[in-house]
């Protein structure tokens, strides 16, 4: 049974021995601290820690949420925002898995149910960001120093990330403004009824806003912490989310300069230092929650969950899309290969077959039995594309395609510049952003922006677990997630 936290209380003992550990012992830019009793600190704690340790009392604070956007609750399949990504693409029409096990109530739809652990997770893990959030806005003052008001602004981020992601797994992406959804909380400390999708879209905004405002000129120490460009990033989602197009170009433009394109694909996407990464958090043999990981659910030939029976697939269509010169194509199997067998050059054999289409993608290193891989949330690749969808989507045609040209070159040599326009050009580029973004936990969302429905029963060849080849309608019930019985439980305001 998975141990509910939400309302811990941490004992005295334990908090003053927190306090005095990070007062004393957190450096400015140390965030692969354990911030484990951080997760439930009161307002209490959250004022006496400020007061005590100054900007250093921040800092901690500002680590232990990022420290929770990466470790999250303490379920096998509860590692924080990757996690949030794994299960939500496994709702989607391109990622499969070959048997029923961790993960597997997302790709058969069960756990939208009122009582699911699953849907607990999400909504605790959150709403925590959220409230953690509020305490440090509530608490910075609008005048005090600029050093101390990035944290304000950089709460606004986490704010909005949270609440971005709870719209639009809790209600219809393309739901009217109208439509209730979720409850706003503000650090009232009071229970809110559920508000509109229109409060919560310019709720969102006006925190991203205020966030790339604030945070325009600081210069972050590394891609762990969020600053302008992250900021951006979610900007150029909510705009292309909600068909803002030149909004989305404009902020799409700022996240897709940060670093490189990487003409090696073949890594692993698990190192914080890849060229492309805007965000992310660096694991290290001290944070890795090892079995309780993105990698050991991800990567086929290392010896975790995904490589002992449950592998993730590819949709064989999408596979059979990809050209035969593009280097993405190698992130999939392409056959099924006997135990031992190194399909991944400069890696290692595994004791399983790996059965066709299975993923190759995500691959953590050095070894089969030690998986430690830093965890990427945002690629500057994915706003090449959003940026192209947003210019085709204002019928700008040859930017589009010029954009569409410069990343899929460093892919595949043998790409041609696209001569399509209008909506054959838009398609174009989702069926990129589908390649390209597969296991980032992007596809689901962009189906439900686009009012695509789920069909698996689509003559596709890759393993799908058993359950799990469903036909659902883009605006089906099934396709969002009900709130929590206990959050209906403890708040009067609210029912579904």
């Amino acid at each position: 049974m998975k141990k509910n936290k939400k309302y811990s209380i941490i004992r005295i003992t334990q908090y003053f021995l927190l306090l005095f550990s990070v007062i004393q012992f957190i450096a400015c830019a140390d965030l692969d601290q354990d911030f484990e009793d951080e997760r439930y600190l009161s307002t209490n704690h959250f004022n006496t820690i400020s007061e005590a340790g100054g900007i250093v009392g921040l800092k901690s604070i500002d680590g232990a949420i990022l420290s929770y956007f990466r470790d999250g609750e303490s379920s096998t399949d509860e590692f924080g925002l990757k996690a949030v990504g794994l299960g939500m693409d496994l709702r989607g029409n391109d990622m499969d898995m070959s048997t029923s096990t961790w993960f597997g109530a997302y790709s058969r739809y069960d756990n939208i149910l009122l009582t699911s652990g699953d849907n607990e997770f999400i909504w605790k893990f959150f709403y925590k960001v959220i409230k953690d959030s509020n305490e440090i806005i509530n608490l910075v003052a609008e005048n005090t120093d600029s050093d101390i008001l990035i944290y304000k602004y950089k709460a606004h981020a986490y704010r909005a990330i949270a609440y971005f992601y709870l719209t639009r797994i809790y209600q219809h992406t393309r739901a009217d403004n109208s439509v209730k959804a979720i409850p706003i909380d503000l650090g009232e400390l009071t229970p809110n009824p559920k508000s509109t999708v229109g409060e919560l879209k310019k709720q969102i905004l006006d925190d991203l806003t205020l966030a790339y405002n604030g945070l325009e000129t600081y210069t972050r120490s590394s891609k762990e912490e969020v600053d302008a460009s992250v900021v951006a990033a979610f900007l150029a989602r909510y705009h292309l989310t909600y068909e803002n197009w030149s909004d989305a170009e404009y902020y799409a433009d700022i996240a897709m300069k940060v670093g490189s394109i990487s003409s090696d694909v073949a890594h692993g996407f698990d190192e914080l230092s890849l060229s492309e990464t805007v965000w992310g958090a660096e694991v290290t043999s001290t944070t890795s929650e090892v079995y309780s990981s993105f990698f050991s659910h991800t990567s086929q030939i290392n010896d975790g969950y995904s490589g002992w029976n449950h592998f993730k697939t590819i949709n064989s269509n999408l596979y059979d899309f990809i050209p035969a010169t593009d280097k993405r194509k190698k992130w999939f199997a392409d056959q099924e290969y006997p135990p031992g067998t190194i399909v991944v050059p400069n890696t290692w054999g595994h004791y399983r077959a790996l059965p066709k289409y299975s993923s190759l993608k995500f691959i953590a290193h050095p070894g089969p039995g030690v998986f430690i891989g830093d965890y990427i949330y945002l690629r500057n690749t994915e706003f090449y594309l959003t940026k192209a969808e947003a210019l085709a989507r204002q019928n700008k045609n040859g930017e589009a395609q010029q954009l569409l040209f410069d990343l899929n070159t460093t892919r595949d040599d043998s790409y041609v510049k696209s001569i399509k326009t209008g909506q054959d050009l838009i398609d174009e580029i989702l069926m990129y952003r589908r390649v390209e973004l597969w296991g980032d936990g992007v596809d689901s969302f962009d189906m439900a922006r686009n009012g695509v429905g789920l069909n698996r029963q689509d003559g596709r060849l890759n393993p799908v677990i058993p359950g799990g080849d469903l036909v659902i309608p883009a605006l089906d019930y099934k396709m969002i997630f009900a709130i929590p019985q206990k959050e209906i439980d403890s708040n009067p305001n609210i029912s579904n």
